[in-house]
């Protein structure tokens, strides 16, 4: 049980203090435009016209120059931009949890940790980097891959790819359609998103409470895959179909056996002065999953379920004076069944969850000073999919455990592409009933993070 827990408790921690790089400045020089364009309030964030910048498969060009071959019986054509659009996005943080500070081995209320954790304060410089290249491949071809320069230590692997897109785009009368086949460690979202409610991390627009303002993200949707997606979309709604793996592109198993799909309306003026959303995501099916032990001879290469349905929405607009973002989500992620784990609850495994991991979240961001500085404010009720009774007793008594969480966070916009945030996050819940025989308490149920977010 003492594993599950510090298994538990490093995830939790990861989860918390892991930012992704989302904005890219590459499409900023590819579009002329500044980043406010798209963005809602700030990055990562986006609005209705980086809604429709994504929707146009990154094809969208301003003022910079092109290079051009028109498209003739003896050409397919060229249409491309005259300089490589590239960005750097980098991340540097502190946080600080709340448990034991000395990190001995046997400590009260600790398991055997040695050594410093972020119960001692962690800083990170750099906490993440990132080289980004995206934008147009051709009239109706669009492109984006982050790659990951942070190095060791930093919680990104030296050298590796992040995710990567291929939009194809297709302009009809009144829809757009796409096929984009992606690879990403993101999550399958990842392949098509345009809403900010978190049914994919990179629009979020608290980094580092993910789990707390996103129910989709609490269940733990953001892991690798890699497919192809079929999406349709105009100004009122979009669709996502897509086939997927759970691994990224480089993975031995690359079998596109499990099903996403996705639905969200744009209502428009329903609700004056406000761009209401609301959606919902399904994941089904079995994928082979590179990185949990459980093939043959208890390799890597487990058969997992990829399990779970969300319901979200959000609404943007201004509350007097000050712009408003308004998300709110419910996630469930039901038990493994026929021998295998849900991919989506408890990571997997087939003896941490014992019933339904689900969720409800909301989260609100308010402009206080209108593009320069916000307050924000969230909320989760949560179900662990664990025993409480093994928790508390070590004896199982079939309850789902509880996992609950507030956050209050603040921005600041040094300048468009550089921003201060400030997060605490306070968790409670049977999940949190710690003592340390079956529970240790190694994290403590606070965290405390600022970090500064920058892309140029």
């Amino acid at each position: 049980m003492k594993k599950i827990v510090l298994s538990l408790a490093g995830v939790m921690a990861a989860a918390t203090f892991a930012p992704e790089a989302s904005a890219v400045p590459a499409f900023a020089r590819q579009t002329g435009m500044a980043c406010s364009a798209c963005h809602q309030q700030h990055f990562p964030a986006i609005n209705s016209f980086g809604r429709a910048f994504k929707s146009a498969g990154y094809t969208m060009v301003g003022t910079e120059e092109k290079i051009e071959d028109p498209k003739s019986d003896t050409s397919p054509g060229l249409s491309i931009p005259s300089t490589l659009n590239a960005a750097i996005v980098g991340y540097m943080q502190y946080s600080k949890t709340n448990g034991p500070s000395d990190g001995s081995p046997g400590a009260p209320g600790t398991s055997s940790i040695n050594g410093k954790t972020t119960n001692n304060g962690s800083l990170q410089i750099p906490q993440q980097v990132s080289l980004f290249f995206g934008g147009r491949v051709g009239e109706n071809i669009g492109f984006e891959a982050e790659y990951s320069i942070s190095g060791a230590g930093t919680g990104q692997a030296a050298s590796s790819l992040i995710r990567l897109k291929v939009p194809f785009v297709q302009n009809w009368d009144t829809v757009k359609t796409l096929e984009i086949p992606f690879s990403t460690s993101n999550g399958v979202a990842d392949s098509f998103e345009i809403l900010d409610t978190g049914a994919v991390n990179v629009h979020a627009f608290n980094q580092n409470a993910m789990a707390v303002i996103s129910a989709a993200q609490y269940i733990g949707t953001a892991t690798n895959a890699n497919g192809v997606a079929f999406v349709a979309n105009n100004d009122s709604f979009f669709t996502n179909l897509a086939k997927f793996g759970a691994n990224t592109g480089t993975g031995k198993y690359g079998a596109d056996s499990s099903t996403y799909a996705r639905g969200a309306w744009m209502t428009g003026d329903l609700i004056p002065n406000y761009d209401f959303a609301v959606g919902g995501q399904y994941w089904g099916g079995t994928s082979v999953n590179d990185t949990l032990a459980g093939g043959p001879g208890g390799a890597a290469g487990m058969p997992v379920q990829t399990k779970a349905w969300a319901i979200d929405a959000q609404l943007l607009g201004q509350l007097g004076s000050l712009p408003l973002t308004f998300v709110a989500s419910y996630a469930n992620a039901p038990m493994g069944s026929n021998g295998m784990g849900n991919l989506y609850n408890n990571g997997g495994s087939t003896t941490t969850a014992i019933a339904a991991k689900h969720a409800l979240t909301v989260g609100a961001e308010l402009g206080v000073v209108p593009g320069i500085a916000t307050v924000q404010a969230g909320f989760r009720f949560g179900k662990s999919g664990q025993d409480a009774g093994l928790l508390a007793t070590g004896v199982a008594n079939g309850a789902n455990a509880s996992d609950n969480a507030i956050m209050v966070g603040a921005t600041y916009s040094i300048a468009l592409n550089v921003r201060a945030e400030v997060t605490y996050v306070h968790q409670s819940g049977d999940i949190y009933s710690f003592n340390a025989t079956n529970n240790p308490n190694l994290y403590g149920n606070n965290v405390y993070t600022i970090d500064l977010a920058m892309g140029f």
